[in-house]
């Protein structure tokens, strides 16, 4: 990089920064709150992650997910955790089909929690909003065909459904979370295809049946919905307020929202395809710490002070334990993968070192 170059901008740069408008009226949409009422609500809560070693002709990776669980009050219990290590085949959307894959393993120890302990809410990392999304990408499955690869996996859908259910959870049964990898394909891009299915299976299950128990925490957020007008995200706009409390929520699945992003409407609507339909979803800010960030919640039922109270109290500063703990506990790191190669055996060069 040219810094002589990036020197000569800084004042120019400096001044589109203090250019932003963000004095938008955030105050009629938050409610201030000191989160005083907890009860003994039990929450779980889990995060997944995947790294890999690409070879020349194969790609090594390793995916985990870990979960805990915490009552209110009680100290922190590890729960279910799961590890595979493996090569990928077809050697085709690897990233793609490993991120897929780590969602499942996350979707099927969400699962596990809810059919083995006695838990009032699961805490996904991330956004439901951002779970519904993955249903309707397809690009990695019928390459620059949309319509093809939609009605392809609704037809799959409509005819294996049961069949990957069954599988799914004869493997969470015995306290496995793989995938159900060993149906006959007929070809490459079929597997694929069943890769991307059985997420949706999963998804399907989680929301018809526990969907009021399901909540999304997310650091981050890009959506301008309550401040449509502005040129930056929601949560920019709320981070100016000072003090603990929660937004009032807006609702993603209300048709008022096609006015302001098709894409959201898109993707909520989407998995009516597969059996569900989305009654209400919800869209809020919070900050629980008055020296914390906020964060950005998102539920299928109206949260009030009763449950930030709750969440409140397995947070530390101003953030859920059991999310933190489990980030912390299932992140694989690059030498984690190459201690992999090793113990396997693997010692030939990766398609990087190659061309050094």
């Amino acid at each position: 990089m040219d810094f002589s170059y990036l020197l000569s901008k800084k004042n120019k740069i400096r001044k589109k920064i203090e250019s932003i408008d963000r004095k938008f009226d955030s105050g009629k949409y938050w409610i201030p709150q000191n989160f005083e009422n907890p009860s003994d609500c039990v929450f779980a809560g889990g995060d997944g992650s995947f790294n890999k070693l690409n070879y020349i002709d194969y790609c090594l990776y390793s995916i985990g997910a870990v979960s805990y669980i915490n009552k209110v009050g009680e100290k922190i219990e590890k729960s279910i955790s799961y590890w595979d290590t493996d090569i990928i085949l077809p050697y085709k959307y690897v990233p793609d089909r490993l991120r897929l894959y780590m969602m499942n393993m996350e979707l099927k120890t969400a699962l596990w929690n809810f059919m083995n302990k006695d838990i009032d809410y699961y805490l996904f990392d991330g956004s439901i909003y951002s779970l519904l999304i993955q249903t309707h990408t397809y690009g990695t499955v019928i390459e620059n065909n949309k319509n093809s690869s939609e009605s392809s996996i609704v037809d799959y859908y409509n005819e294996y459904c049961n069949e990957i259910k069954d599988r799914i959870f004869e493997n969470i049964g015995e306290n496995r979370l793989i995938p159900t990898n060993d149906l006959n394909y007929k070809s490459n891009e079929e597997r694929i295809l069943f890769e991307q299915l059985e997420y949706i299976v999963l998804l399907t299950e989680l929301l018809q049946n526990y969907d009021k128990k399901i909540i999304g925490v997310s650091k981050t957020s890009k959506m301008n919905l309550y401040f449509k007008e502005a040129n930056i995200p929601d949560i920019a706009i709320f981070s100016k307020i000072k003090g603990t409390g929660y937004s009032k929520p807006l609702d993603l699945s209300d048709k008022k929202i096609k006015d302001i992003n098709k894409n959201i409407y898109y993707t909520i609507n989407h998995i009516k395809h597969f059996g569900y339909d989305i009654g209400k979803l919800y869209y809020q800010f919070v900050r629980l710490d008055g020296s914390s960030g906020m964060l950005n919640i998102t539920s299928f039922s109206k949260l009030n002070n009763d449950f930030f109270s709750n969440l409140n109290e397995i947070s530390v500063g101003g953030y859920p334990y059991i999310l933190k703990k489990s980030h912390e506990t299932v992140k694989i790191g690059d030498k984690d993968m190459e201690l992999c190669a090793k113990l396997l055996g693997i010692y030939c060069k990766t398609d990087r070192d190659i061309i050094l």
